[in-house]
C-alpha cells in the first residue's frame, strides 16, 4: 500500500477541502453527517478525510494547514451574520501581489468548488454578473452538463457582460437548459422598463429566477472602478452621485447604503431583474467579492440580509470583521 501523501504532497484544493473537514470535526464539533451535509460529501467520504488528514499529518493536536485562521474567520462570519457557510481564501503571497484579478481569480476558485459540492440532476443555478461571477462560470465549464444543472439569469445585460469580459462561458452552452433574459441591464427609461417586464419572454425568465434552488451574484462597489461602469451603465460621475446620496455598494445594480437598505434612486426603476427583497427570498444566496474596496459593500449586504453564504478572501474577511456589526 502506498503512504499517504504529506501535506506538501496535497494540492490546495485537496488541503483545503481536508483542513474544512478537520475544523468542522474537531473545532466546531459537528458530527460526521453533519459536516457532510454542510460540504455536500457523504458520511463516509468525511470519515475517510479524517483518517487521511491523520496520516498525512495535518491532523495532530493543531491543524497544521494556513486554511486554519481562515477557518476562525468563517466561524465568525457565520455566528456574526446569521450565515450558512462563509468561505475564506488563503492571504496572497507578498509576491503575487493582491491585485483585483488575483483575487477575483481564487475568489473564483472557490466558488466553483463550492457548487460543485452541491449542484445535481435538476438543480437551478441563478446568476448575476460581473468580473468574478464570469470567472466562475468559465470555471464550472462542462460540470452544468454532466450533472444537468440548469442556469437562469437574475437580471438583463448578463450575456452581453460575458461575452465582452470572459467570451461565451462553457458554462453557458453546456448547461442543461439556459434562461436568459433577453434585454440589456438598464434601459433609457422606467416606462420602457415597466414594459419590458411585462414582455412574455423576460416575465417568464423572472418567474423562472424565482425557483432558483441557488443564486451566485457579485457584489458592487460605489466607484470608478466598478463593474457598472465597465460595462457602460453608469458613468463615473454617476457613481460619484450615488456614493453622495449614501450608497456604499450594489448587487443587480441596486444600491444599498452602510445599513443594507435600498436607496431610493431613480436609477432602480429603470433595471430590467429581479429586485433584493425577491433575492433574499431564495432558498441560497451566495455572494462571491472581494478586495479592500469592497469591505464597506460586503458588510453593507451582510447587514441587509441578502447573503446566505459569502466567499471572500483572508484580508477582506478580516477586515469586514474588525470594522464591528
Amino acid at each position: 500500500m502506498s503512504p499517504e501523501p504529506s501535506l506538501r504532497q496535497l494540492n490546495d484544493d485537496e488541503e483545503e477541502l481536508l483542513s474544512r473537514v478537520a475544523w468542522y470535526y474537531y473545532h466546531d464539533g459537528l458530527t460526521q453527517h453533519d459536516v457532510g451535509q454542510r460540504l455536500g460529501l457523504s458520511r463516509i467520504k468525511v470519515s475517510r478525510l479524517l483518517e487521511r488528514g491523520k496520516r498525512s499529518g495535518i491532523i495532530g493536536f493543531t491543524i497544521h494547514s494556513e486554511y486554519s485562521g481562515c477557518l476562525k474567520l468563517e466561524a465568525q462570519l457565520r455566528d456574526r451574520y446569521g450565515l450558512k457557510e462563509a468561505l475564506v481564501v488563503p492571504q496572497l503571497d507578498e509576491d503575487d501581489g493582491p491585485t483585483i484579478t488575483r483575487i477575483n481569480e481564487r475568489l473564483a476558485q472557490a466558488s466553483a468548488g463550492y457548487l460543485m459540492h452541491f449542484l445535481s440532476e435538476g438543480s437551478l443555478l441563478a446568476i448575476g454578473w460581473g468580473d468574478t461571477v464570469t470567472r466562475v462560470l468559465s470555471r464550472l465549464g462542462f460540470l452544468l452538463g454532466d450533472v444537468g444543472a440548469s442556469l437562469v439569469t437574475l437580471s438583463g445585460g448578463v450575456s452581453t457582460y460575458i461575452q465582452v469580459v470572459g467570451g461565451l462561458s462553457a458554462a453557458l452552452t453546456h448547461a442543461r437548459r439556459l434562461h436568459m433574459i433577453p434585454t440589456p441591464l438598464l434601459v433609457s427609461s422606467s416606462v420602457t422598463a415597466t414594459a419590458l417586464r411585462s414582455e412574455p419572454e423576460v416575465g417568464d425568465v423572472l418567474q423562472i429566477a424565482r425557483t432558483a434552488n441557488y443564486a451566485l451574484v457579485g457584489i458592487g462597489a460605489v466607484d470608478e472602478n466598478a463593474s457598472l461602469v465597465r460595462g457602460g451603465y453608469a458613468s463615473k460621475a454617476e457613481m460619484l452621485r450615488y456614493s453622495r446620496q449614501g450608497a456604499v455598494g450594489d448587487i443587480l445594480g441596486q444600491f444599498f447604503d452602510h445599513g443594507g437598505t435600498v436607496l431610493p434612486l431613480a436609477i432602480h426603476d429603470r433595471i430590467i431583474g429581479i429586485d433584493l427583497e425577491t433575492l433574499r427570498e431564495l432558498p441560497c444566496v451566495i455572494g462571491v467579492a472581494g478586495g479592500p474596496q469592497k469591505t464597506a459593500a460586503i458588510k453593507a449586504a451582510l447587514r441587509g440580509g441578502y447573503l446566505d453564504v459569502i466567499i471572500t478572501d483572508y484580508a477582506t474577511a478580516t477586515a469586514v470583521l474588525e470594522t464591528g456589526a
